[in-house]
């Protein structure tokens, strides 16, 4: 299933979409809005039993993501059940961003406990060459992806997300690509003295 990679091209959930997928459910309206209600609600539980942080944007992201297929014209034969194999792949995107991301707060975490390094401020002239030589909407995507703490960085994402009109995990995947770029340039600037 390839639900689990976001699409490239920006997607944005339209009315129409919408209607797409509730008729997908069932021809009359009002049994399709029961039956998405009765998704959504099993969604969230499947999310909050696998303690996922934000279970109700998760079920929404799952839905979302059912509902893009279907406006781009695939047939699924029975979207009501389709839709908990795309939450099982989104809950493996979820663990792995937040393996990610307990990666990193052990590093860092790490890194403030022990002695300073000599080295710390070459790095930190390392890291300022490579952010300055980032094309400036790259540069303030990867500062503001990790500015706050707690909800405020989550809000930040969103806030992130919406004003450059990407789902939340399609702007997850383009920080981790930029961070990584911007960690072998360190690398490599270090290596260069």
């Amino acid at each position: 299933m390839s639900d689990a990679t976001p699409l490239t091209s920006p997607w944005k959930l339209t009315p129409e979409a919408f209607s797409k997928f509730l008729r997908s459910l069932d021809p009359d309206r009002s049994t399709a809005g029961e039956r998405y209600e009765v998704i959504r609600s099993k969604l969230i539980r499947f999310f909050e039993w696998r303690d996922c942080p934000h279970p109700d944007e998760h079920a929404d992201e799952t839905i979302n993501r059912v509902i893009r297929k279907i406006d781009q014209g695939e047939e699924l034969q029975d979207p009501s059940t389709y839709v908990y194999g795309v939450a099982r792949m989104l809950l493996l995107e979820i663990h792995k961003e937040r393996e990610r991301e307990r990666n990193a707060l052990q590093e860092v975490s790490l890194s403030s406990q022990s002695v300073p390094d000599p080295e710390e401020e070459s790095r930190a002239h390392c890291l300022q060459r490579c952010l300055d030589a980032l094309p400036v909407e790259n540069r303030q995507l990867i500062i503001q992806y990790y500015q706050g703490e707690g909800q405020t960085k989550i809000e930040n994402r969103k806030q992130l997300a919406e004003r450059l009109s990407l789902p939340l995990n399609a702007l997850r995947i383009r920080a981790l690509r930029l961070r990584e770029k911007l960690e072998g340039c360190v690398k490599g600037c270090l290596e260069r003295g």
